[in-house]
């Protein structure tokens, strides 16, 4: 019987195959690791596109804040305050005074319509508010940090300049996107080419092609040629580089195009187009005229009035994701019906008071004031101790971020230990300094001194309040934690206006020394929670606004 060497056979066998296991191995990974990643790909992009979808559906669902048949007729908004018997009148009309003059569709010329079209979007008849293939075009030199291709139809344009947004953003894109696909559903394609007509910049402050023939012109739009309303059409890409009245050689060169691209496409012939151009080497422009007219100063409104507007204006934006002066447009123009919370009396008697404050020791000093009831509603303001000379001036009731000083210390670190079960309001508190209270030179001193000089070692609570006692309240707060009453104040009583340090200083919000500061109208706010239950209301000057429609928009009432 032959002998067999099973440790030759099994070594032979092992190099005849291991390469290929080997192989297999290497394969059966690197397979592994692309199905590994294939999937995270496909988690990640799912990941994705629910995000942009929810994304996109929450800019679908809000409004478009357009409201195209308002902008045709400038309509005056007015603002209405209860009289003594409880019922609203008309108190004050806010009306536009920009440079523009509508034009309704059927007496602008053909010849503009079809040169802002051909020049701005070609295929304006044929999408739906987007043109998908300039989309892509601008999307990609977008991502690629290229701003300057120019991608948006001219629905896309109406809503840009209705909006204000000029974010350079892929985010500001979309919404452009969604907002024009929705547009486009809501008015006709004539409708939409109006109010771009009307509403458009095309330099020197002139709104819409009527208020530009009159300025270039010396015409109404009507009576423009062919080569004029080339001439306008042109303006509206880059307003200031094609004026004609800085930049008359930008202009002939942007308004030729736009007669090229009017012949390329068919609309004109070339008798007219030959025409045009002849016209346009000689073309000539108006300009400014002297006015006989005198200027007419607005009145001069009352500090409250400055306030609402400014509330609403932020407001608005917010609401409809509009800049703030899309949203003062918006004012002006579209028949708003606002409705104050002003009491008249009272807003009379707080300026009044004053300008009549004891200046005799500090001759500048001054002062601000706000009244507000127990939900929030502004009755009363004043943002200064002197007259009114101007609207919309800088008010220190609003935007004059202050220290707050002893007045803090109900509002803050007692009601909030009282809240949360730390005192009763006949607790004994602590009148003494704390070791370690501010870092002076490197070490930490004891305090904080009151004012009194002293310390009476225990107080009852209200004797505290009453004193003002500095100890006290920096005793109380290392109790609760500055970062506590940190997160109250910043959450729940309105405070917008703190520096990160505030969180960790002691001293801050118990005494009044903050990092940042408060405003006349925060503080007066946060003091009502202490009458009405604990309930913080956001002050507001209005109790609701109504669209020219009726329909209400914002609301500020309570049940």
């Amino acid at each position: 019987m032959r002998e067999t060497d099973i440790s030759k056979f099994t070594e032979k066998e092992n190099e005849s195959f291991m390469p290929d296991h080997g192989a297999k191995r290497l394969f059966k990974g690197v397979g592994r690791a692309l199905f590994t990643l294939f999937m995270v790909l496909v988690f990640a992009g799912g990941i994705v596109a629910i995000s942009l979808s929810i994304y996109v559906a929450g800019i679908a669902a809000e409004p478009t804040g357009i409201n195209l048949k308002a902008k045709s007729v400038n309509q005056t908004s007015f603002i209405y305050v209860k009289n003594k018997k409880g019922k609203f009148k008309k108190y004050k009309s806010l009306y536009s005074s920009e440079n523009r003059v509508w034009v309704n569709f059927n007496d602008i010329p053909e010849n503009m319509k079809q040169a802002q079209i051909a020049i701005e979007d070609k295929r304006f008849f044929d999408h739906h508010g987007v043109d998908l293939n300039r989309t892509f075009g601008a999307v990609l030199h977008l991502t690629s940090g290229d701003s300057s291709y120019g991608g948006s139809t001219l629905t896309q344009q109406l809503i840009k300049n209705i909006s204000d947004d000029n974010e350079v953003s892929l985010n500001r894109k979309i919404r452009e996107i969604v907002k024009a696909l929705k547009l486009e559903t809501e008015y006709t394609k004539d409708e939409i080419l109006e109010a771009y007509l009307n509403v458009v910049n095309y330099g020197n402050n002139c709104q819409g092609v009527q208020s530009a023939a009159n300025l270039y012109f010396g015409k109404n739009i009507q009576k423009c040629s062919l080569a004029q309303c080339a001439a306008i059409a042109g303006i509206t890409q880059n307003p200031s580089k094609y004026n004609p009245l800085y930049h008359p050689e930008h202009n002939k060169k942007r308004r030729e195009l736009v007669l090229s691209e009017m012949y390329d496409q068919k609309i004109i012939t070339k008798e007219e187009y030959k025409a045009a151009l002849k016209e346009s080497a000689k073309m000539k422009f108006v300009g400014f005229k002297k006015s006989n007219k005198k200027n007419i100063g607005s009145k001069i409104q009352n500090w409250y009035m400055d306030e609402l507007q400014r509330d609403l204006q932020q407001d608005l934006a917010t609401y409809y994701n509009i800049s703030e002066k899309a949203a003062s447009n918006k004012i002006f123009t579209e028949g708003l019906k606002i409705y104050s919370a002003m009491d008249q009396d009272a807003q009379s008697y707080l300026e009044k008071a004053a300008r009549n404050i004891n200046t005799t020791y500090d001759s500048g000093m001054q002062c601000a004031a706000t009244m507000i009831d127990m939900k929030g509603a502004v009755i009363a303001t004043t943002g200064s101790s002197q007259e009114k000379t101007k609207n919309l001036v800088f008010d220190r009731a609003t935007q004059s971020v202050l220290q707050p000083g002893s007045s803090i210390k109900p509002v803050v670190v007692y009601s909030y230990a009282i809240e949360k079960g730390k005192l009763n309001y006949s607790s004994v508190v602590k009148d003494e300094p704390l070791e370690k209270y501010k870092v002076v030179n490197g070490q930490y001193v004891a305090g904080p001194n009151n004012w009194y000089h002293s310390y009476k070692g225990n107080m009852l609570l209200p004797d505290a309040i009453e004193w003002s006692a500095n100890a006290t309240a920096v005793q109380v707060m290392n109790t609760i934690t500055p970062q506590a009453a940190y997160n109250q104040v910043l959450t729940l009583q309105g405070f917008t206006h703190l520096d990160e340090k505030d969180r960790t200083n002691t001293g801050g919000l118990s005494i009044g020394g903050l990092t940042g500061g408060v405003t006349v109208r925060e503080m007066a706010a946060t003091f009502t929670y202490m009458g009405n239950g604990g309930k913080y209301f956001k002050p507001y000057t209005y109790y609701y606004v109504t669209d020219s429609d009726g329909n209400v928009i914002i609301d500020n009432r309570f049940e």
